[in-house]
C-alpha cells in the first residue's frame, strides 16, 4: 500500500479539521476542552482524523511526543497571537467611532488569519511527529477516537469531567462521516 507524503496527509488532516470543526457544537467543545482543561485543540483533531481515516489510536508516548513537537510553535507562536485576538475582539465595541471600528475589525480579521495559518503549521508539525504508521487493523473510528481522547485526557491530568466533552465531540465530530444522524439529546 503506497503510503501519502507527510504534505498529502497535513492537507488531507487541514480539510478534515476545517469540515469537523463547523459542524454544529464542534467548535465550543474544542474551546471548552482548550481554555477549561488544557488540550490543545489540534491533537484533539488529529485524534479524530486518525481514527476516521485509519482506524487508528494514540498512545501516551506518542501523545506526548507530539505535544513536545508542537510546544514551541504553540508557546511562541499561536498562542501570543490568540491572546492578541482576542482582546482585538473585546476591544472592538469600545471604539470610539465608526473609522476606529472598522480598522479594529481589520486588525481582529488579520490576527485570525495569521492565528489560523500557525494552526495549519502546528498540524503539519504533528504529521511530522507521527512518521509511519498505518492502522490498529481496521478500529472503528468512533472507538478509536474514544481511546486516544480518553489516552490524552489522562496523560495531561484532566478530570473526568472533560471526558463528558471528549465524548459528546467524539459523537459530533465523527457520527456523520460513519452515517449516523448526529443527533444528541
Amino acid at each position: 500500500m503506497n503510503r501519502p507524503t507527510s504534505s498529502a496527509d497535513a492537507a488531507a488532516f487541514w480539510q478534515f479539521s476545517l469540515m469537523v470543526y463547523s459542524r454544529p457544537q464542534v467548535a465550543a467543545c474544542c474551546l471548552g476542552l482548550q481554555d477549561e482543561y488544557g488540550f490543545d485543540v489540534n491533537i484533539v483533531l488529529l485524534c479524530l482524523w486518525l481514527a476516521q481515516t485509519r482506524g487508528r489510536t494514540v498512545g501516551r508516548t506518542e501523545i506526548e511526543a507530539l505535544r513536545a513537537g508542537v510546544a514551541d510553535l504553540n508557546e511562541n507562536l499561536v498562542r501570543p497571537i490568540r491572546l492578541a485576538r482576542r482582546k482585538a475582539r473585546s476591544i472592538i465595541e469600545t471604539a470610539p467611532d465608526p473609522q476606529a471600528g472598522a480598522e479594529r475589525r481589520e486588525l481582529y480579521a488579520a490576527l485570525k488569519a495569521i492565528e489560523l495559518r500557525g494552526e495549519r503549521l502546528i498540524q503539519a508539525a504533528l504529521i511530522e511527529c507521527l512518521g509511519g504508521g498505518d492502522t490498529d487493523g481496521g478500529t472503528e473510528a468512533q472507538a478509536a477516537a474514544r481511546a486516544s481522547l480518553e489516552t490524552y485526557r489522562k496523560s495531561i491530568g484532566a478530570p473526568d469531567a472533560a471526558a463528558a466533552i471528549l465524548a459528546q465531540l467524539t459523537i459530533r465530530a465523527l457520527c456523520r462521516a460513519e452515517g449516523q444522524s448526529g443527533h444528541i439529546t
